[in-house]
């Protein structure tokens, strides 16, 4: 499509001057050294041997912003935005820029390590106390979405990366446990379905529910800038990212440790500690065959300040190290609940990863309120001070650890036999041999074992068993995708996508391509030259065809496409050619509804306005692309109602058609230049009749229409209070059409009326 003549401007390329470069001495110097004590620089340091006093407070709290070994050479690397394109402003240990939105960030934050709770009635009374209905696990869970001060992460080859955004998830032991047959919770519904009601549930709140955002449309972030993603698609983003189901096909949700709590009121503490840990490991709280239970336990020693003497709770915690060891924990919290009033209060923060089931019983107790500060909680300086270091001390000292443990050992004795030249061997004469042969599948599979050509896949349940070498390598590369360690996490997926394959396992054959796709658009150090955009297409291919054609997954599939073309938009202009083709590709499939088309047709035009062209002319750009999509969404955006978004997708399309060049072969397009105009008026007129309501509303002046619909109103709910009226209503035919639906569509009327939409 070309744009008219009336919406080009001509770019005339830059005076010869300026394309010459001056070169400038620069002098060599060295930096010079830190000058530190060593008490100054060391206290940043996690330590990982035993517990701190609970009397002092830690001192990672106070210097939280201090870099832990900044003697690694990748100490600088401390963020999740770090860049991986071609130039050098997309190098990895480059600052932030605007041409990159914090999306990767989020991407990045979404992956976080799983900690289980299990808490005894006791603790959960003291939280319930506080004012968190739900429990320990609601008081905590704010706390770890962010730890406090820089975390530091060994990769496999030894070198240390200090992150100032890593986080774990705390869930309930046991509670999301799931099949490969779904991911519907029977307490929430359908996770995908919810997620459709939740972008229509904040389209009809107002406007400064979700995030700030400009004049034009564009989220604000805090530092006054805007950015191109709209409020609306990161809520889209961070609630699909957001599962609780636990899945056989991927680990990310499988509990890498459990803490286990207990408060100091407690009439048989230790008793108590072996009987949760007995649930955990062949109790209620068991984990299904394809969980691996030998995750780390953690223990938690609440003193009550208020109530319990602090010296019997020293006791106890000290009991506590001698039996358990070195993994526990004493917390100091007051029992009595924090008001707004008190002088040390502290409002809890918000938190950022809620499933669209939890976001929605949210909203629908906010709802419920009359007071609207009643849904916040706060605590005391002294708690929140008391949680922050629990959470810091837990991943500091032994998730991480720990999973850097278990990715060694995993990495030594199972993939490393794998890598090697026999490993092939055993891998091809799985395949060509006798043990991969035809007929002994089909021997395996008459005798009702319905293992694949390992034997060591389930198809019954569609597991493989935690023991087996497949579901160590699978947990292996989660364990390095979840410490950032993309590269051994890419080359980890890429072997076991060979492996699922010839077993037949679908969906985690599906989950494998899609996770060696996103390892390497996530790897900083992957140039372009390594990984090539047709290898990614291909991945992503199979896993959106094995999701949705074999295992009827829809929302892993609109997950693995969204993930895709965010990472692939960034990457070069052949990249962001892919990713709007895959953007496209969500809305040919159904996987959004009507909320959500409009915000894929936004990333669309995001993703053709990434690819520049060459040049003074800006030849092989896709800016008329960019405009026409823009235009598309400005559309969508103004049957909606968002009038404030649908200006700034206009302005967007209208500096879109500016920057292109003019010449005699720009063709004209008198129905687009009429519709342009038509659409400008429309949401002029709504905005400007927005603001005269606005206006009459605040001065207490309301029109002859809004008087007439108050009295109807009034005398419309005298006549509801009649019991024949009400019988009529409940008895007529309310007929719904029952057609075919796409799996994000609910039944619901058409968002998008043909009738008095005030555009002509």
């Amino acid at each position: 499509m070309t744009s008219p003549e009336d919406d080009v401007a001509p770019v005339k390329p830059p005076p010869p001057s300026l394309s010459t470069v001056i070169p400038l001495p620069v002098a060599k110097t060295r930096s010079p050294e830190r000058d530190e004590s060593p008490q100054t620089s060391t206290a940043s340091l996690p330590l990982r041997t035993s517990s701190p006093p609970a009397s002092t407070p830690p001192t990672s709290i106070g210097i939280s912003e201090r870099i832990s070994r900044s003697v690694s050479p990748h100490g600088r690397l401390s963020r999740s935005v770090s860049r991986m394109g071609r130039s050098s402003i997309a190098s990895p240990l480059s600052s932030y820029s605007d041409t990159y939105d914090d999306t990767r960030s989020l991407i990045v934050r979404s992956f976080s390590p799983a900690v289980a709770i299990y808490a005894s009635p006791d603790t959960d009374e003291i939280a319930r106390n506080k004012g968190f209905k739900n429990g320990f696990r609601e008081m905590v869970r704010p706390f770890g979405e962010r730890v406090t001060g820089k975390v530091v992460v060994r990769d496999s080859v030894g070198s240390s990366r200090a992150w100032d955004d890593f986080g774990v998830r705390f869930t309930n032991l046991g509670e999301d446990f799931g099949n490969d047959r779904g991911s519907m919770n029977p307490k929430y519904g359908s996770p995908f379905t919810r997620l459709e009601e939740l972008l229509e549930r904040y389209m009809e709140m107002p406007s400064d529910g979700l995030d700030t955002y400009s004049s034009d449309g564009r989220l604000m972030r805090p530092d006054g800038t805007t950015s191109q993603m709209s409020p609306y698609y990161r809520l889209f983003l961070s609630r699909l990212l957001s599962a609780t189901m636990v899945s056989p096909h991927e680990t990310f949700l499988h509990p890498v440790a459990c803490v286990i709590a207990i408060s100091s009121g407690n009439e048989a503490p230790i008793e108590t500690l072996r009987q949760l840990y007995a649930q955990t490991a062949q109790g209620s709280k068991v984990s299904p065959s394809f969980v691996n239970p030998e995750y780390l336990r953690y223990y938690v020693l609440v003193h009550d300040e208020d109530r319990d003497d602090l010296s019997k709770s020293k006791a106890l915690f000290d009991q506590m190290k001698r039996h358990f060891g070195i993994h526990c924990h004493l917390l100091r919290l007051r029992s009595d609940e924090c008001l707004p009033s008190d002088d040390d209060s502290v409002e809890v923060p918000a938190c950022e990863w809620l499933s669209p089931a939890e976001d929605l019983v949210r909203l629908n107790e906010i709802d419920n309120l009359i007071d609207m500060d009643i849904d916040l909680s706060y605590l005391f300086e002294s708690d929140v001070t008391a949680l922050k270091s629990l959470v810091r001390e837990l991943v500091a000292q032994s998730v991480i650890p720990h999973m850097e443990n278990r990715v060694a050992l995993w990495n030594d004795q199972v993939a490393s036999r794998r890598r090697g030249i026999s490993g092939r061997f055993m891998s091809i004469s799985k395949k060509w041999t006798g043990f991969g042969s035809i007929s002994s599948r089909n021997s395996s599979s008459q005798s009702g074992s319905g293992s694949g050509v390992s034997g060591n896949y389930d198809s019954l349940q569609g597991i493989y068993r935690y023991d087996t070498p497949e579901a160590l390598l699978r947990k292996l590369a989660d364990y390095a995708f979840l410490l950032r360690d993309y590269k051994l996490a890419a080359s980890t997926y890429e072997m076991l996508r060979t492996d699922y394959g010839n077993d037949k396992a679908w969906k985690h054959h599906a989950g494998a391509n899609e996770m060696c796709a996103i390892s390497n658009l996530l790897n900083p150090m992957a140039t372009a030259a390594k990984t090539r955009v047709d290898g990614f297409d291909q991945m992503m291919e199979t896993a959106s065809y094995s999701y949705l054609t074999r295992c009827s997954d829809p929302q892993n599939a609109l997950r693995c496409i969204v993930l895709g073309v965010e990472l692939l938009k960034v990457r070069g202009r052949t990249a962001a050619e892919t990713a709007a083709k895959w953007a496209i590709r969500i809305q040919e499939l159904g996987l959004v509804g009507a909320v959500g088309h409009v915000l894929v047709s936004e990333r669309v035009a995001s993703c053709f306005a990434a690819q520049v062209g060459t040049g003074s002319g800006a030849f092989s750009g896709r800016k008329r692309k960019a405009a026409f999509w823009s235009i598309m969404a400005a559309d969508e955006w103004f049957k909606l109602g968002k009038t404030e978004l649908a200006a700034g997708r206009l302005e967007d399309a209208d500096a879109f058609y500016g920057s292109i060049v003019s010449s005699e072969g720009t063709e004209r397009f008198k129905e687009m230049s009429l519709f342009l105009e038509q659409l400008h008026l429309a949401i002029n007129m709504k905005n400007a009749s927005r603001s005269r309501n606005v206006s009459n509303v605040s001065n207490g002046v309301l029109k002859p229409e809004e008087e007439a619909s108050k009295q109807l109103t009034e005398e419309t709910s005298e006549q509801l209070s009649a019991p024949g009226h009400r019988r009529s209503m409940l008895c007529a035919d309310n007929l719904l059409d029952t057609g075919l639906l796409s799996p994000g569509r609910l039944p619901r009327p058409d968002p998008f009326p043909h009738e008095d939409d005030d555009f002509e």
